[in-house]
């Protein structure tokens, strides 16, 4: 039997999150819980490896989750619920049918949530999705942004309603990026979580207490976000530009790469612009390679074992990221009483 929804704005909503607890899911969190609301559960996912003793690695990411929770929720207890391969959806189902959740929150669960899951909600489920629905749904849409070149048109971040489809649900918030958002690694990730978080916080209370309906994606043949081998590949016909923005997205996982003969350099981050093409074949040193792209010749270091730590260990030095403009929400399908309210 579903919760009854409250429809008093002064209770809290209880949500139940589906994600991994990190730096980049940790303020939604936090901002959950800052706007009044409860925390019915986490469902994180299931570590791949399951050993029959005990586990360094396994008790070392578990405590890294606790610590990290620990930052963002301070000491509000949660219930914490390993989820993964194989999925057991009916055992998953009578730990949610004791929690009456009103609602289930999702980020970047790699399948489907079975709707007889859901029926365990009053509200069903939402998901954040990182683009601008309906275009790029799938499990890669950050990465094919990138690639495509179409970060300005469709980055950010959308919330919707799930439903029996990928990322088909009704849309009922968005927060567009703006050119600046995608400049770094570290600022994609900051605008990234703070764009889950404002609508975490504001759309999705909005929605359970009804102030909030959604708007249907229309139909049509859409870009589906799954990255390819292909989008891998530095090409010489790209910009500098490009290929930077390329490392920012996708240089630490998978990582890009160039072809030089019949292997594949993967490539670092870049060193400098080194100026105009000079049409020479690339050239490859230790822990270097130079090469042409299409509007200049750009020094670059190759991935290897120092880099990966260097790089793993680079935000200990980070300084956080500079005041930018509050992010823009749009929100869809509001209610007369969320008309009257606002005015």
């Amino acid at each position: 039997m579903r919760p009854i929804a409250s429809t008093d704005h002064s209770e809290p909503i209880t949500a139940v999150f589906v994600l991994d607890i990190s730096n980049h899911t940790g303020p939604l969190l936090a901002g959950w819980l800052e706007a009044g609301n409860a925390i019915g559960a986490i469902i994180v996912p299931g570590f791949r490896r399951r050993p029959t003793g005990f586990s360094i690695g396994n008790f070392r990411r578990r405590l890294q989750r606790k610590l990290l929770l620990r930052r963002f929720v301070g000491n509000t207890p949660v219930k914490l619920i390993e989820f993964g391969r194989p999925y057991d959806w009916n055992a998953l189902g009578r730990q949610l049918s004791d929690l009456r959740a009103d609602v289930l929150v999702c980020y970047t669960l790699p399948v489907l949530i079975p709707q007889e899951v859901l029926g365990h909600f009053s509200k069903g489920g939402v998901n954040l999705h990182p683009a601008l629905l309906p275009d790029y749904r799938g499990p890669h849409p950050t990465q094919r942004l990138a690639v495509d070149g179409r970060c300005a048109a469709h980055g950010g971040v959308t919330l919707h309603k799930m439903s029996a489809g990928f990322d088909e649900g009704d849309i009922l918030g968005q927060v567009p990026f703006s050119e600046a958002d995608w400049t770094s690694r570290e600022a994609l990730a900051d605008s990234t979580a703070t764009a889950m978080r404002i609508l975490v916080s504001e759309a999705v209370p909005a929605y359970c207490r009804g102030l909030l309906s959604g708007m249907p994606q229309p139909k049509g043949d859409f870009v589906w976000a799954r990255l390819q081998p292909s989008h891998l590949i530095i090409s010489p016909a790209m910009a500098v530009e490009h290929v930077v923005r390329l490392w920012h997205v996708l240089g630490l996982l998978p990582g890009i790469y160039l072809e030089i003969g019949t292997r594949k350099v993967r490539l670092g981050f870049q060193i400098r612009r080194l100026g105009p093409c000079t049409g020479k074949a690339p050239v490859r040193r230790w822990g270097t390679v130079e090469f042409d792209l299409a509007n200049g010749r750009v020094l670059y270091f190759t991935y290897g074992r120092v880099l990966k730590r260097l790089l793993n260990s680079k935000h200990l030095f980070l300084r956080p990221p500079a005041g930018k403009p509050a992010p823009q929400i749009r929100l869809f399908g509001k209610t007369s009483a969320a008309d009257q309210r606002n005015g």
